[in-house]
């Protein structure tokens, strides 16, 4: 046999790697690693880590995993002819952590994103170097634009074209989008002042660090209330200063700083609410967790397909999930109104879920100030503090988030119920994908030292000046010179702006699922399209899939099942045309 066929990873992050690490051992297993070439490309070069995982990137970008739950597998040795790929430790083998020696009643660690990108891009290298030896793999450093599919497809790249592949696996992450309104504003706004800056990404931190605008006495409008916005303060934060933890128990701290700072942050969102902490340890963490049995029974009500065909919203998932919250909530420790009866509790979570504009005494208040917020919901991660019940449902939604993502990927429900089931979902990550109780404690000491002022959270206007964007809400006023987007684009694939998203779209090479989501996939993560051509040759893992599938943005679900199911059937494919060639040359 001369033949060979090529296949193409578009996107060698975390995903694009362990989806070529399985790749090779499901060839090897079915005895199908021969006449095969396998291109990766990644433009930032930095292979097997990718953007996000940057070892290079400032210590202060936390992971939002803790550690006890980092469970990214050890591989074993693949040993075949002359390839020779070494074993390689579990992330918690790698660490040094052996969470069975670990009290559960010590505070849960969450270690730098440079430190995981450390291990994923020795994981990948490792893998990587013998392949390369043997010329199954070529690594690229290039950005591809286009996909262009006739009898196979070719690939164009900024500075190549890739003929004659046979398929290609889409693991492109995160894509620019169109800026909205409101930025393309700031943008002309800004541009060509010297004494104002807008940035519209939060990433790289070093951006900020390194512009000579960013000083002590700056005035820093931050867009957006969540995860992206802590990294991009903490990071800033400690340019001038320095967090001093004054209680262990707790991660209580106070911010330390030689400047006379006032004012140098201004966080702001849509609805002001922030982010809810997640549980301290794995301690107060079991007091949400559900049983197998409840675990168990939820699956099987929503992943019942009559359930979810006749569905003309989400209450069915809702309904589910209320009476694991009810009996979760009144087993607390300590809670709000602890002698509400049981089905009072499923009700309120039914409503809540359906609007968190909903009010009750067991609910914080979202017209509270938004440090008595972080205050409450520290005291509750803590458990020094009685729990409210919105905390309950968002830390026991987190525990069913992988039964939810599981069972209702590939469902029966209308394409108008999935997208508000994946918006139901969204609603939740201010508690379920909360942040360290550290993090938290640190923009609280930020707004205790007056760094960081909370007045202009909730919605407010703006004016633009001559010395920046004024900001007004309850008739107070500040303005700021810097102003920094941390609002993360969602994956709305009609949206998404990148050159090689609208090539595919415009070819019909892709689809959306609906007109607020992204790409339409089979369940081996296959592209669906209306192009008669693809058939099926392209296929997508990632958050561009949302819509198809649910929850796919984590570190654990790049090393999760769906890059499984994917190589099992590009093997399959390989195997059958190994078949096919064999036949050809020994008819």
């Amino acid at each position: 046999m001369t033949n060979q066929r090529i296949l193409a990873i578009i996107g060698t992050g975390p995903r694009g790697g362990y989806a070529l690490e399985n790749l090779i051992k499901e060839l090897i297993k079915a005895n199908g690693l021969s006449n095969i070439h396998i291109l990766l490309f990644e433009e930032t070069g930095l292979f097997g880590n990718g953007q996000v995982y940057k070892t290079d990137q400032v210590p202060s970008n936390w992971i939002n995993i803790n550690e006890r739950i980092l469970n990214l597998e050890k591989r074993e040795a693949i040993n075949i002819d002359k390839i020779k790929i070494p074993a390689f430790p579990s992330y918690h083998q790698w660490a040094n952590k052996d969470f069975n020696k670990i009290t559960k009643a010590e505070a849960d660690t969450y270690p730098p994103r440079a430190q995981v990108g450390e291990y994923l891009n020795q994981r990948f290298q490792t893998l990587a170097n013998p392949l390369l030896t043997a010329n199954i793999i070529s690594l690229l450093k290039e950005e591809v634009t286009e996909v262009e599919i006739t009898n196979k497809i070719a690939l164009k790249t900024n500075t190549n074209i890739y003929k004659n592949i046979e398929e290609v696996l889409l693991t492109i992450g995160h894509q620019p989008t169109t800026l909205s309104k409101q930025i393309k504003e700031w943008k002309a706004f800004a541009s060509g002042k010297s004494n104002i800056n807008l940035f519209q990404s939060p990433y790289p931190i070093a951006q900020f660090l390194n512009c000579k605008n960013i000083t002590y006495n700056s005035k820093i409008g931050v867009r957006g209330f969540g995860l992206a916005m802590i990294d991009v303060v903490r990071g800033i934060a400690n340019k001038f200063g320095d967090f001093i933890i004054t209680d262990e128990n707790t991660k209580a701290c106070h911010y330390k700083t030689d400047y006379k700072i006032t004012n140098l942050f201004i966080p702001f969102s849509l609805d002001g609410l922030p982010p809810a902490p997640k549980p301290l340890n794995a301690e107060i963490d079991d007091w949400f967790k559900p049983t197998n049995k409840q675990i168990s029974d939820f699956e099987n009500i929503i992943k019942n397909t009559s359930a979810q065909k006749e569905a003309n919203s989400p209450l069915f998932l809702i309904q589910a999930i209320a009476p694991i919250v009810a009996k979760i909530y009144q087993k607390l420790p300590q809670q709000y109104l602890p002698e509400l009866p049981k089905k009072d509790i499923e009700t309120i979570t039914e409503k809540w879920l359906l609007d968190q504009t909903h009010q009750h005494p067991t609910i914080i208040p979202q017209k509270q100030p938004a440090n008595q917020s972080m205050q409450d919901y520290i005291g509750m991660a803590t458990g020094k503090k009685a729990i409210s019940l919105d905390y309950c449902i968002g830390q026991v939604w987190r525990h069913c988030q992988p039964s939810i993502y599981d069972k209702l990927s590939f469902n029966s429900c209308s394409d108008k119920v999935f997208s508000e089931i994946i918006k139901l979902d969204e609603s939740t990550k201010r508690y379920s994908y909360g942040p360290p109780v550290e993090s938290i404690q640190q923009m609280l000491a930020l707004h205790k030292a007056c760094v960081m002022t909370l007045d202009y959270t909730n919605n407010p206007e703006f004016e633009l000046t001559n010395n920046g964007w004024k900001i007004l809400e309850n008739q107070k006023a500040i303005t700021a010179d810097i102003m920094i987007d941390s609002v993360l684009d969602a994956p709305k694939i009609n949206a998404v702006n990148s050159p090689i998203v609208k090539n595919m779209l415009a070819n019909d090479l892709i689809e959306a699922v609906h007109d607020e989501l992204g790409v339409a996939t089979d369940e081996n993560a296959y592209v669906i399209s209306n192009n008669p051509d693809n058939k099926p040759s392209i296929a997508l893992l990632g958050r561009l899939a949302k819509g198809t599938v649910i929850g796919v943005d984590a570190i654990l679900e790049c090393f999760g099942r769906r890059a499984k199911k994917w190589t099992k059937k590009a093997t399959e494919h390989h195997v059958n045309w190994l078949k096919t060639i064999n036949l050809e040359e020994n008819p």
